[in-house]
């Protein structure tokens, strides 16, 4: 993948509840998602992960009818505060590109109007 397509059209949820991300050893939460792959949001207690890790995982809606699993691996992390508390920000890239559920994309707009 290449750099562009990393800066493709990102869906991101309205609060970081409303989709839990369970990879292989660790749970978190979703803050954006493309076709091409996802970052997801860990408390820095989880089980570190290395660059260029292979994961599986889904993406499990709160509140609403969603379940998507994917494959990828690693690309990035970083550490960020939210509230004060830190946590590691971990880019996910998935094997192929992937269709984003008509959840995701809904709850993304209605963030973007300000609902």
């Amino acid at each position: 993948m290449d750099a562009a397509d990393r800066r493709s059209e990102r869906r991101a949820p309205k609060d970081l509840g409303q989709f839990e991300v369970k990879l292989d050893e660790a749970n978190g939460y979703l803050f954006n998602i493309s076709e091409h792959g996802l970052c997801v949001v860990l408390p820095v207690d989880q089980p570190a992960m290395q660059a260029k890790q292979s994961v599986t995982g889904i993406v499990i809606g709160q509140g609403i009818r969603l379940e998507f699993p994917f494959k990828g691996k690693t690309v990035w992390f970083s550490v960020r505060k939210i509230e004060q508390t830190p946590y590691v920000f971990a880019g996910i890239e998935f094997e192929s590109p992937m269709e984003i559920p008509e959840s995701l994309i809904s709850l993304s707009l209605a963030r973007e109007s300000g609902d």
